[in-house]
């Protein structure tokens, strides 16, 4: 389909919509509520992701619920003195995004220091010089998201030379791999002479001496300090968390499920939340592999609709980008690596079964195919013995390669698969690491929705850069990189925009057991909405990152718009006429 301009695509979105109120017949409303509604959304192209009735053009909201949705001639006589009306101007509304995997106090934090995404080598080098330069000898420099297309020999040397006379620290983008100067390697006590540690690899040249670039668990422990000394700074602290909340609101996303790891930050949300400051729903996950933590992590103050416990997260390999993915056979470009696991096979199973045995859930990161396979098998093991095991929808995060055979395995035990479409974001990366054939076979998501298994959608940020559903929504469509240089790799599995926006709603609602609270715009559930500029489903595909986000709706409160308020509302009086078409400066497409 090729793009349209505004007036050819606005004529289009009135007749999706008219279609949707043949549909829909007669609105739904929600049991239980009396009065008027709150507030009113109308001449809408409401997108409900409710099988029961796909499209709307009105949608009432009582309570911080979705009272009522239909055709406006249905929703607007609902109306009550004070009752605000929105006029949507035939803009499109879709249930809030639900992002199935992020860091939230990470993801502030990385946005504190330089975002190398994209640089070449000598791009960063110049970053690094420049902050060398303003922080003077013997600071640490850092910083994150450096990666391997645009820097594809990363190595010691080129630190020391942008910054001699200071340590450097800079974090691949994935997470699971740092690049380090000479001075960094001195001050982690690494030389040719230090082993890997279990878990982790320090890369050596061809004498043995380290290159710089260190692997999972030989990023050793500076990270975790960095980490600690942001947690336990009030100021910093809550500058990271309101860092992340705004990416949020300005990204449509009304619900994180986060991997919160520690129970200060869970506090902090606690806090936010009761000062009316929390912007987002979250469900804060445990550490599964520091088991001091979950303890902990139960006395936090848990609201069912706000900040709920989510499952406990483990590690079974690492990341594609790093070659420690764990893989059945060797990556291409290093015959003889196969990956890493995190777990042997019997500490894995006995993991998941203890906590079977309990009735936990668990979240296991699985990026490689061997990965998911021993996971499949330890979860096997454990519904074998417990046979509820299949009721917990346990969690396999990434999911990134699957063996054929394993898909089935999946379906059977009642495997959530949740992934997100930004591993995507280089599909030339992926033909180099595991061939052409193998990569064909990467991130199967259409091949495990149409196996009929639960398929979520997120972001990983910030182990993934980028973030905006909208952009996750055209990755799984589209297959290709974001400006579209390279071919779609394995065009098969392009998942409709329809598909996609289900992942990132009901999909995700389902992976944390919330799909009768939210992920659809439905009488009764939370009034989670996003105003779009445009329709996802209905302009060319390329076109789907371009759309704006215009408004952000949580709890039925309106917690972002790019718009002032005057001139989206009218509060009136039941019966009053509707306010005329609004003009809308600085929207795409208008």
């Amino acid at each position: 389909m090729k793009a349209r301009g505004y007036r050819t695509g606005r004529q289009g979105l009135i007749m999706l919509t008219a279609f949707g109120w043949f549909l829909a017949g007669h609105p739904g409303s929600a049991r239980g509520e009396s009065g008027p509604p709150d507030t009113i959304y109308y001449h809408g192209n409401v997108l409900t992701m409710d099988e029961d009735q796909p499209r709307a053009q009105a949608i009432a909201v009582k309570g911080g619920r979705i009272l009522a949705v239909g055709r406006d001639e249905a929703i607007l006589p609902l109306a009550g003195q004070g009752t605000t009306r929105i006029d949507l101007d035939a803009r499109t509304v879709v249930p809030g995004f639900n992002d199935n995997h992020v860091h939230t106090f990470a993801t502030g934090s990385f946005r504190g220091s330089p975002v190398l995404w994209g640089l070449t080598c000598e791009e960063v080098a110049e970053v690094v010089r420049t902050a060398a330069l303003e922080a003077g000898p013997g600071v640490r420099i850092t910083g994150n998201a450096w990666d391997y297309p645009t820097c594809p020999r990363p190595h010691r040397s080129i630190l020391d030379e942008a910054a001699p006379d200071n340590p450097v620290f800079l974090v691949q983008y994935s997470g699971h791999a740092a690049w380090v100067n000479s001075r960094m390697l001195e001050a982690m006590g690494i030389d040719a002479d230090t082993p890997d540690p279990e878990g982790g690899q320090i890369v050596r040249d061809d004498d043995g001496e380290p290159t710089g670039i260190l692997r999972d668990r030989a990023m050793g422990s500076y990270q975790l300090q960095n980490y600690r000394r942001e947690l336990l700074s009030r100021k910093a602290h809550r500058a990271a968390v309101d860092r992340a909340l705004e990416l949020y609101r300005r990204a449509g996303i009304t619900s994180v499920q986060d991997n919160t790891w520690e129970p200060l930050t869970a506090h902090l949300l606690v806090t936010y939340r009761r000062h009316d400051r929390l912007t987002c729903r979250v469900s804060v996950w445990p550490y599964g592999e520091s088991p001091w933590l979950r303890p902990l992590m139960k006395l936090v103050a848990y609201d069912d609709t706000w900040i709920r416990p989510g499952p406990t997260k483990y590690f079974a390999d690492g990341a594609f980008s790093t070659r420690t993915a764990w893989l059945t056979e060797p990556y291409a470009d290093e015959p003889d690596n196969t990956g890493t696991a995190y777990h042997d096979p019997d500490d894995l199973a006995d993991l998941v079964s203890k906590a079977a045995r309990k009735r936990r859930r668990l979240a296991i990161h699985a990026i490689g195919d061997r990965a998911v396979h021993e996971v499949l098998n330890a979860l096997e093991a454990a519904q074998a013995r417990y046979p509820w095991t299949k009721t917990l929808r346990m969690r396999l995060e990434h999911v990134q390669l699957v063996r054929r055979d394993d898909i089935p395995r999946m379906k059977a035990l009642g495997v959530v698969a949740c992934v997100q479409p930004f591993a995507l974001a280089t599909p030339g990366k992926d033909v180099v690491l595991l061939g052409e054939e193998r990569a064909t076979r990467a991130y199967p998501y259409k091949t495990l929705l149409d196996a009929g298994i639960p398929v979520s959608f997120g972001s990983d940020n910030p182990a993934e850069v980028d973030y905006e559903p909208l952009l996750g929504v055209y990755y799984a469509v589209t297959r290709q990189d974001k400006r579209g240089e390279f071919e779609a790799l394995a065009p098969a599995e392009r998942m409709t925009p329809e598909e996609a926006i289900r992942c990132y709603t009901m999909g995700s609602a389902y992976a944390e057991f919330m799909e009768q609270e939210k992920g659809s715009i439905t009488p009764g559930k939370l009034a989670d909405l996003v105003v779009l500029s445009d329709d996802p489903t209905w302009v060319d595909a390329s076109r789907i990152p371009d759309i704006t986000v215009l408004r952000t709706v949580v709890g039925g409160r309106t917690v972002f718009s790019r718009m002032p308020a005057t001139e989206w509302s009218d509060a009136v009086g039941g019966g009053a006429a509707a306010p005329a078409t609004l003009s809308r400066p600085g929207v795409t497409g208008a």
